[in-house]
């Protein structure tokens, strides 16, 4: 009964988020505090072993959401690409400061051979990796010249000009409008603080959402967003710039290969049609798992 009760008052904090950002921390927990509550049902349910039944059905819960993440792309429908739209595949990866696997983050990159990559937490130090992706990606836009901007942008397509912002109202992001064939479709990558600073979170978004209507033409923003689809957090960007979430994998943490919450995200402008269902890629060493999808761009 404690458990049960547990859970449905996670839920209900959860909610809350919409009236007081401050809860929104629980938002970001919507599904384990599912898990929880349909566990120790079963488990009240059970003639005998109540709590065991109660625990044994939660870590099933629990695994299976992880492992979800790894086998769900096999079961996703893809489209087929509309006449005369071109496919644009996407990938967004924090590969995490402290990482040092070179060698690993070069190679998922270019396993999932995106057209357009958006790199978080990809400070100076990774700069290799750079240099050894150069022939696939001859296009990128990157930051390092500004302090604690660890953005880069790379794309097998023109980019005709790129910015980046650090230090104001917002959360640190970089934009690359790119040219050729995919002309007028802007790429932000974003990065916001974490939960459980929500207030903070909710006031970087807030400018987030005035920054992106300046931004003119087709928009696709992506990175680590720290909030889970069921967050105030994503749910306001999404309704106040008509922008599409496409994503809903849990990517983070990466460790023990289950991860549990998704936070890292990709928006899109409506007339941007999901092709290819979105999939997690391998850690590289990061504490995050990269995704990656593929939309069509019309004419």
């Amino acid at each position: 009964m404690a458990g049960l009760v547990v859970g449905l008052a996670g839920l209900f904090a959860a909610r809350l988020g919409h009236i007081w950002v401050a809860f929104d921390v629980f938002a970001q927990f919507t599904i384990q505090f599912v898990f929880v509550a349909a566990a120790y049902l079963l488990g009240l349910l059970m003639p005998r072993f109540k709590l065991l039944a109660a625990n044994v059905f939660l870590v099933i819960f629990i695994v299976a959401y992880g492992l979800w993440a790894h086998v769900s792309i096999d079961f996703a429908a893809q489209r087929a690409l509309p006449e005369g739209h071109r496919e644009l595949k996407l990938m967004s990866f924090n590969t995490w400061f402290r990482n040092r696997e070179f060698d690993q983050i070069r190679a998922e990159i270019e396993r999932a051979d995106a057209d357009v990559v958006g790199l978080v937490e990809f400070g100076r130090a990774k700069q290799p990796v750079l240099d050894a992706l150069a022939g696939r990606y001859p296009h990128r836009a990157s930051c390092f010249e500004l302090d604690f901007c660890n953005f880069v942008i790379l794309s097998k397509h023109p980019i005709k000009a790129s910015a980046a912002r650090v230090g104001w109202a917002g959360p640190p992001l970089m934009w690359a409008q790119l040219g050729g064939a995919y002309d007028g479709v802007s790429v932000i990558a974003v990065h916001t603080i974490r939960f459980p600073h929500s207030r903070a979170q909710f006031r970087q978004v807030q400018e987030l959402v005035k920054f992106l209507e300046t931004i003119p033409g087709r928009r696709i923003v992506m990175g680590d967003f720290n909030a889970s689809p069921y967050s105030r957090i994503t749910q306001t960007l999404a309704s106040q710039t008509g922008l599409k979430r496409l994503t809903s994998l849990p990517s983070w943490p990466a460790w023990l290969l289950i991860p549990q919450i998704a936070i890292d995200h990709i928006f899109v402008s409506p007339e941007l049609e999901l092709l290819r269902a979105e999939a997690v890629g391998n850690a590289a060493g990061s504490d995050h798992l990269p995704i990656t999808l593929s939309v069509s761009v019309p004419p």
